[in-house]
């Protein structure tokens, strides 16, 4: 394994980025191949909630105002105002989408296309940022990157595996690229992880305090963007960020507490995102918790893939730990802990809040991912290790 001080090949990204954009038109070019000059402008989509954020996303390329219903087609107008909703909310990645689409004249079929394109070579180039500084090897962090994203629709028991083993069809294709929800802001998560890892892996003491705190403030900054996306997204960073630093409190690895001020500082953006957010929230529609299957309960849900993958990679990470292969006080376990941990923490909120908000979103849009990147961050941490104990114990 390389040193975690080695320069990444960012070719080696650029590369991840080009196949899996290469995947995510894959659709497309079937379509076009199959249609010909008939394709009429259309774009190949395999979820039907593609509809609703297309229709929303042509409303605002046309000009029409946030608040406006792709169900109803009503708008904000001095005499009928409109409550918030879903769309007005996770407002960022509409109105990115469409800044960049209306001066180009391009429709929102195109600009569904290409932000699928777009978000697919970003999310990849971002995970091999993230799990490059974490291995310090930029081949496993090209291999790893591939791999969470390819493989984040087994995660969830989805996908082609239950079309071979003949449970019904191949759905669906590549989750995280649904358009434009969670495909804009997906890679924006990773990118906030990777952050708060650049503010307190063991080589930032070296670094100045100058660039610790811009460190900071762009993880928080990241987060605030999530707020404003994805609800999913934004819940799922704040999990994870608070595994993290309870991992952190209990182990005191050094420098923890140097650690807390950037948390603090994270902390601090993502409360100040949070304040208008639930203004918003609170001028909601009044059936939009009921639209959106909120439910009431206490019931612990344990047993979902993600949660089991997350299960395991704690296990692993015991037993590495008993065998002397990982320090249990090593940043690196940590961080690799905080994301086997997560799943468990988001399916089994409801226990503490008695609230629960279609947790099947988790499960197929961000949580899958978290867990495949939890078990292979932790094969590549024990990975490296191994030829560190064969020569200490020589």
């Amino acid at each position: 394994m390389q040193s975690e001080q080695t320069k990444l090949r960012w070719r080696l990204g650029v590369l991840a980025g080009v196949a899996m954009m290469i995947l995510s038109l894959y659709p497309q070019i079937n379509m076009w191949v199959m249609q010909g000059k008939e394709w009429n402008g259309a774009y190949a989509y395999n979820d039907i909630d593609e509809v609703a954020y297309a229709a929303y996303l042509q409303a605002l390329i046309d000009g029409r105002p946030r608040r406006n219903d792709p169900f109803t087609g009503r708008d904000d107008a001095p005499g009928a105002k409109q409550p918030e909703s879903l769309f007005s909310i996770q407002f960022i990645p509409p109105y990115a989408i469409a800044l960049f689409a209306r001066p180009l004249g391009l429709s929102a079929p195109w600009a569904m296309i290409i932000t699928g394109a777009l978000a697919a070579f970003a999310t990849a180039l971002a995970l091999f940022w993230l799990l490059g500084m974490v291995t310090g090897d930029d081949r496993i962090a090209v291999t790893g990157a591939l791999m969470v994203l390819c493989l984040g629709t087994l995660a969830c028991a989805q996908g082609a595996i239950i079309q071979l083993l003949g449970r019904g069809y191949a759905y669906p294709y590549l989750p995280f690229l649904r358009r434009y929800l969670p495909a804009l802001p997906f890679p924006i998560f990773f990118v906030f992880c990777a952050l708060v890892w650049r503010t307190i892996r063991n080589e930032s003491k070296n670094e100045s305090k100058r660039a610790f705190y811009l460190l900071a403030a762009g993880a928080g900054l990241s987060f605030a963007v999530l707020v404003y996306s994805y609800f999913y997204l934004w819940t799922t960073a704040a999990a994870w960020l608070a595994c993290f630093a309870v991992l952190l409190l209990v182990a005191k690895p050094d420098g923890w507490k140097r650690d807390f001020k950037s948390f603090g500082i994270i902390g601090a953006i993502g409360i100040i995102a949070l304040l208008p957010y639930a203004l918003l929230l609170s001028n909601r529609a009044t059936t939009m918790d009921s639209v959106q299957l909120l439910t009431y309960t206490r019931t612990p849900d344990l047993f979902r893939p993600p949660a089991i993958i997350g299960m395991l990679v704690l296990a692993i990470i015991v037993y590495a730990v008993k065998r002397g292969r990982l320090e249990w006080r090593d940043k690196r376990t940590l961080f690799a802990a905080a994301f086997a941990l997560t799943p468990l923490v988001v399916f089994n909120q409801q226990i503490i809040t008695g609230r629960s908000l279609q947790p099947i979103h988790y499960e197929v849009f961000i949580v899958n991912y978290v867990a495949a990147l939890a078990l292979i961050l932790t094969i590549a941490i024990i990975w490296g290790a191994i030829p560190n104990a064969a020569t200490a114990r020589r």
